[in-house]
């Protein structure tokens, strides 16, 4: 019974700890259209950012930039091209 207690336990901060970790923060600026990483250098210092959920910026119709978000941008062109030829 204390082996499953103590399975169980490992269990739910396991998946804590991968929630935590897959939430993720990205920048968005005031008039812009995509979601960059806080080190991106295509933000060239701008003080005007907001942080988001990247969720959420999504939701918001944010998309990846091409430079810091690279491995976002594939997916995103596959979707457009499924939307229009519908």
């Amino acid at each position: 019974m204390i082996r499953k207690l103590v399975m169980a336990g490992m269990l739910v901060t396991f998946l804590s700890a991968t929630t935590l970790v897959f939430a993720e923060d990205v920048v968005v600026t005031a008039n812009g259209t995509k979601y960059h990483k806080e080190i991106c250098r295509l933000l060239k210092n701008n003080q005007n950012v907001t942080k988001l959920d990247k969720k959420k910026a999504i939701e918001g119709e944010y998309g990846p930039c091409k430079r810091c978000y690279s491995e976002d941008v594939a997916p995103e062109e596959q979707q457009m091209k499924t939307k229009q030829s519908n």
